[in-house]
């Protein structure tokens, strides 16, 4: 049952991240079409600068949560690689909650964020175009909700693997010298 779940958080992050990955097409077709507006047709757009910028927020803090699907934020990796496996799993344990902790006060922040924006009707003032802007402070939340929710995963099976089980896909491919093949 809890593999299941852990299943489906990862697979619900990798779908939502493919999908929103789809919003660098859109930008780049906004900035084509600005750049021919401007240049060829002394034209510029109002709304093309502001929209990218808030389609680029939008794809940078959903595809985050693609990216801790898949492990792919920075991690500082002198000291970690050295330690004993036992070592890096409880490690990747105080990592996950001291994360979870602080994704769980971000998420506080970031709804209050968002409900003032919707609670004011917040337009842009960066531009003459005025844009609502309370959807896309919206996905603020949203992406914290399921940072928050992936993040949990992986803690889970870190904790599962200290504790010599595995739940699905192991949570990090840790290697120790005694599992590397001879001659690497």
């Amino acid at each position: 049952m809890l593999s299941h779940i852990l299943s489906f958080i990862d697979k619900s992050s990798e779908i939502i991240g493919k999908t929103v990955a789809w919003m660098c097409l859109a930008m780049i077709l906004v900035l084509i079409f600005e750049v021919t507006a401007r240049y060829l047709l002394n034209k510029p757009t109002e709304w093309a600068h502001e929209s990218t910028t808030m389609l680029y927020g939008t794809f940078c803090i959903i595809g985050a949560v693609w990216t801790l699907r898949d492990q792919g934020h920075v991690r500082t990796e002198v000291v970690y690689q050295v330690l004993p496996l036992k070592m890096q799993q409880f490690s990747d344990i105080v990592s996950g909650i001291i994360v979870l902790v602080m994704l769980a006060v971000f998420f506080y922040a970031a709804v209050e964020f968002a409900a003032e924006s919707w609670r004011l009707k917040e337009v842009s003032s960066k531009s003459t175009w005025g844009v609502v802007v309370y959807p896309f402070k919206t996905v603020i939340p949203i992406a914290v909700f399921l940072m928050f929710f992936q993040q949990l995963a992986h803690t889970v099976r870190d904790i599962a693997a200290l504790l010599g089980h595995r739940i699905g896909k192991p949570a990090l491919d840790v290697v120790s010298d005694e599992d590397m093949p001879i001659g690497h």
